[in-house]
């Protein structure tokens, strides 16, 4: 007797089935498991570990066990899958790439590491010369800033110009004058009446200081005829 352990579909749990010569047929066995499964005999696919699809022949009874697995008939689409993806690769194959730096020389080494050794080596060899040519272009401009430049002239032909210029100094120059003429007349007889306070003012101190004198001759006067009168007194004694 051989046991047929049957794998179902994802998430049930597998089934054991005893199979002997009676009952070694492939339908029989589709029978049984509808029975204990509910799945309809023609929708079932049972298939060997390796792949090969049972219809109805008889299963080998000589092993004492055996792995199947059961599956679902899907519905399939119309078709044309194949002949899509043959029209894609016919398009693919049309363009053509020009970028082979992922591929290998007969070295081994990588195509974009070779091309990234070389630009490195040509930048490093392009030193020397990107310096000289700094250094030339600053020694010309250092020469160039040394020169003495030629002065420009320039020609300036706007008579309009000019004549509105000498207009304008003209009108400013008449203006100015005026000006300075009403300043002079305004000042006039402010200037004699500042005269006049500040001779008032000196006259004033002046008599001043006369009478202050006057003052200081009548004390001496008054102060020897007190001297005076003293000695008279003492000579009477």
């Amino acid at each position: 007797m051989t046991q047929a352990i049957i794998s179902l579909l994802s998430g049930q749990a597998p089934i054991c089935l005893q199979i002997n010569e009676n009952n070694n047929a492939a339908q029989l066995l589709k029978g049984q498991l509808s029975v204990l499964t509910g799945v309809p005999v023609q929708d079932q696919v049972l298939s060997t570990i390796g792949g090969q699809v049972l219809i109805d022949q008889a299963l080998d009874t000589d092993a004492s066990l055996l792995q199947l697995n059961m599956s679902v008939k899907l519905l399939g689409g119309k078709g044309g899958f194949g002949s899509m993806l043959r029209a894609q690769g016919g398009r693919m194959n049309a363009q053509k790439t020009t970028n082979f730096e992922a591929c290998r020389d007969l070295q081994g080494r990588r195509i974009r590491t070779v091309n990234d050794a070389k630009k490195l080596q040509e930048e490093l060899d392009a030193i020397p010369e990107r310096e000289a040519e700094k250094r030339e272009k600053l020694k010309r401009k250092i020469e160039d800033a040394l020169k003495e430049r030629e002065p420009v002239k320039h020609l300036f032909d706007d008579n309009k110009f000019l004549q509105d210029r000498e207009e304008i100094v003209d009108e400013v120059k008449s203006a100015v004058t005026e000006a300075v003429k009403r300043q002079k007349v305004a000042h006039q007889p402010v200037a004699s009446a500042s005269v006049s306070l500040f001779d008032d003012d000196v006259s004033s101190d002046e008599e001043e200081e006369e009478e202050e004198e006057e003052e200081e001759e009548e004390e001496e006067e008054e102060e020897e005829e007190k001297v005076t009168k003293t000695k008279g007194k003492g000579k009477a004694k």
